[in-house]
């Protein structure tokens, strides 16, 4: 895969471009629909209903007055006293309860402009600020410091008001295993594993609308939370060892789910068994930059696809390496035209763009701050395949193909395509293979749509019907059967 990587500071590595959530005055509506089966019900996450709404400071509301060093009062470091008062209102809760002892606090707070002069800088952590385009924790003096001049700038106009709140939730999550007890002698994987699930704990606890300050909600807004994260996943494993996208937004989400308690008991061996759960042919050593993409690939890829599903001749689609155009009856093309790949079933054909799978494949286009603005690869274009030859294949199958159930069998349908090319060495995934997959899953979700081009609206959702087929090649997709 060939993609633009910049690494910013020791957090932010790659930002990618997704709908960015914004604050505004709209009423919190729940998305609805029909669930086919409690496991292909794309309208709850993690127990809650996906809802639309508002995502940032609520509506009349302003920061509040924090001692910030260095603060200027301008909208990033409101909005981080506003994320920091709620985090420390939220961990008085809950700290005692998850860990059996009382929350200390003591926490101090740094605000810098990395392209402030040497003479304006500031001091974190015993060092200047001078081109620190950086957020990160100090256990050494208990503090937490970002940048406001660069990185969360950056940060606000790619994702919204929500991504530099869960990267400070990450690192006020470091503060917590600093005085929880945690193993301080945990490998660094582990360690930003137990912070990425602790933030999860935070935005859920903001989603159930106890924020005093900040509101999100679990569509759009939950989605760019998971964004921001996985926005820092590193490029070869060892190296910072945030851990890949893929195993960041598992952490993430394992947070959002199952609460603080069980973040505190992530360690090594169970990183190790996720790990272990990758094929045989999965690279845990490559860089993310691979084999580009190719019209060679595309066509291993569609012979690859075609093989994994077997359909007979007489229900099997004709895959037709144009766009699709206005002969397609019974799909609104206003939903799909644009689309890479696309299923007609009045024709049973799959039609693929290559130039637009080629697009996506090689995105990296430079977003705010010079940093890359998508994570692409050739993997975010094959995968998109394999989905809509799966709505093809459940048409042939007589299953319903415009509903919320067909987006997730497409998605898991996908893993279970991805998790075959590897098992059989058709082709070795690597760790930025995955991250490409979580990107696509997160930016636009059309591996995880229907045949109109309707996506999951959850990103929990996608993810999880995803891996369901992924990890669990012979059984997991059985879930979303009616």
């Amino acid at each position: 895969m060939t993609t633009g990587r910049v690494l910013i500071g020791p957090l932010i590595g790659v930002v990618l471009l997704v709908l960015a959530a914004c604050a505004s005055d709209d009423r919190r509506e729940q998305v609805t629909g029909d669930a086919v089966s409690a496991f292909s019900d794309a309208f709850t996450v993690a127990g809650m209903p996906v809802t639309t709404g508002p995502n940032g400071l609520r509506s009349g509301t302003t920061g509040p007055d924090l001692d910030i060093r260095g603060g200027t009062g301008d909208q990033i470091d409101e909005l981080m006293a506003a994320a920091l008062a709620d985090l420390d209102t939220y961990w008085k809760k809950a700290f005692e309860p998850a860990f059996g002892q009382s929350f200390k606090t003591g926490l101090s707070f740094v605000s810098w402009d990395a392209e402030a002069s040497e003479s304006l800088s500031e001091s974190f952590c015993g060092q200047s600020t001078f081109r620190q385009v950086n957020a990160a924790f100090c256990p050494d003096r208990v503090e937490i410091g970002w940048d406001r001049g660069v990185l969360m700038p950056a940060l606000l106009e790619e994702f919204g008001p929500m991504a530099p709140v869960t990267v400070i939730a990450h690192e006020y999550g470091h503060y917590i295993q600093m005085i929880g007890g945690f193993d301080k002698s945990a490998s660094p994987i582990v360690s930003e594993q137990q912070a990425d699930c602790l933030s999860g704990t935070f935005i859920r606890w903001l989603a159930e609308g106890h924020g005093t300050y900040l509101e999100i909600n679990t569509g759009d807004g939950l989605n760019t939370a998971i964004a921001a994260l996985i926005s820092a996943r590193d490029g070869r494993r060892g190296q910072s060892d945030h851990g890949t996208a893929f195993e960041r937004a598992d952490a993430f989400e394992t947070g959002f789910s199952s609460g603080a308690a069980f973040c505190g008991a992530i360690g090594q061996l169970y990183v190790d068994e996720k790990r272990d759960q990758m094929p045989p042919r999965f690279d845990n050593t490559g860089s993310i930059d691979s084999t580009p993409f190719s019209e060679a690939g595309l066509e291993s890829v569609v012979t690859s696809v075609e093989s994994f599903f077997d359909l007979s001749e007489a229900v099997r689609p004709v895959v037709e390496r144009t766009a699709l155009d206005g002969s397609c009856a019974d799909v609104d093309l206003a939903e799909v035209a644009q689309a890479p790949v696309a299923f007609c079933p009045s024709t049973n054909t799959v039609s693929m763009d290559p130039d637009q799978l080629a697009l996506i494949a090689t995105n990296g286009t430079n977003g705010p701050a010079g940093l890359p603005s998508f994570i692409g690869g050739d993997f975010s274009a094959y995968s998109l395949v394999a989905s809509r030859y799966s709505v093809a294949a459940q048409s042939a199958r007589g299953q319903v193909i415009d509903r919320p159930v067909t987006a997730a069998r497409a998605a898991c349908d996908t893993g279970r395509w991805a998790r075959s090319t590897a098992d059989s060495g058709t082709f070795t995934l690597r760790g930025g293979d995955l991250d490409e997959l979580v990107s696509g899953l997160l930016v636009s979700g059309a591996v995880a749509s229907d045949v109109a081009g309707r996506s999951l609206p959850s990103g929990f959702a996608r993810i999880d019907a995803f891996t369901a087929g992924y990890f669990d090649p012979e059984d997991g997709c059985s879930r979303y059967d009616p």
